[in-house]
């Protein structure tokens, strides 16, 4: 499958940290980390393919190709080096990018995310989500990932842009990435191959990234550091964006001197 010309942000200049969203999101979802992190880095936010602003491809996309794609907005960008992180479904094509080309990234970000590989049981709760997806539009899936993403006391402001942002999602391009995580490897070999600087966030009410699901993700890395922010759901950058961003500046901070 050819690479795609995604839709991204890019501001502020530096070293350049690449920050991919999860599903069913797009990159506006990264707005409080462009805000901080624009003084000290050069920050690009992709919409990833099937999200936001970027094309959509119907049938089904791999993380392999979310990568390609991804890939190939920094090679037109001229960019060879950077930081990658990744939230959720974001974090496995952090994975995919990290592993196919391992000299290219200085740090590696996995925030609420998993390196477990897919079972028979959520290869069929995710090609029945395409399917949902595809026939009825993306409120059904919205209405029960809102039900888990969150913290025990979310604003509603913050629940309110998160529904509107799933909402807005094209069903066809949400059901071929669903397709695509249902057919994903077992990334834990390769992780363990790696010896890039990494950071991994999640927050301690996060009901997908389970403290089980983080601690097989950090046993992968060498050397992980890890933050586990309180009170949080599985959109610790955007529920605690204070902390958040305190924490992955500081770990960007400490790695582009060694690592960039």
């Amino acid at each position: 499958m050819t690479a795609v010309d995604l839709a991204y942000d890019d501001v502020g200049e530096g070293p350049v940290v690449v920050l991919l969203h999860g599903h069913p999101f797009n990159r506006s979802m990264w707005a409080p980390q462009l805000d901080a992190l624009r003084e000290h880095f050069r920050v690009i936010a992709p919409d990833l393919r099937g999200y936001g602003d970027s094309p959509v491809t119907a049938g089904t996309v791999t993380m392999a190709q979310l990568a390609a794609d991804v890939a190939h907005l920094l090679d037109t960008q001229q960019i060879g080096t950077a930081a990658i992180a990744g939230l959720s479904m974001g974090g496995l094509v952090v994975m995919e990018l990290a592993t196919a080309q391992p000299q290219r990234w200085w740090a590696l970000g996995f925030v609420a995310t998993t390196a477990q590989p897919v079972t028979a049981a959520e290869k069929a709760d995710r090609l029945a989500k395409a399917r949902t997806a595809e026939e009825q539009g993306m409120r059904p899936l919205a209405g029960e990932m809102a039900a888990r993403l969150f913290g025990p006391a979310p604003g509603e402001a913050l629940t309110s842009q998160i529904m509107a942002m799933m909402l807005a999602t094209n069903p066809k391009g949400a059901a071929a990435a669903l397709r695509g995580r249902a057919e994903r490897p077992d990334y834990r070999p390769l992780l363990a191959a790696l010896d890039t600087p990494s950071f991994v966030c999640v927050g301690d009410h996060d009901t997908f990234s389970t403290a089980a699901v983080t601690e097989e993700l950090t046993g992968c890395l060498r050397d992980p550091q890890l933050v586990v922010l309180e009170g949080v759901g599985h959109l610790p950058n955007l529920e605690r964006p204070g902390d958040f961003n305190q924490h992955l500046l500081g770990f960007l901070d400490s790695t582009r001197h060694t690592g960039a």
